[in-house]
């Protein structure tokens, strides 16, 4: 049996004081969570996901 693939999901930057956040849709419960890095990530819901940021020269 093959384990589920974490789903990727896109990161938009956010401008903040202290530093740039990544915001992500949330693929299971739909809501929008901050993190400060790209990669495997749990959200606060508890689902997984991995965060990646789209190339500065893709369209």
């Amino acid at each position: 049996m093959t384990p589920n693939p974490i789903p990727e999901v896109s990161g938009k930057p956010l401008a903040t004081a202290g530093r740039t956040q990544l915001l992500v849709d949330c693929p299971s419960c739909g809501a929008t969570h901050r993190h400060l890095d790209t990669g495997a990530r749990r959200g606060p819901c508890g689902s997984r996901y991995a965060i990646v940021t789209p190339r500065e020269d893709q369209p």
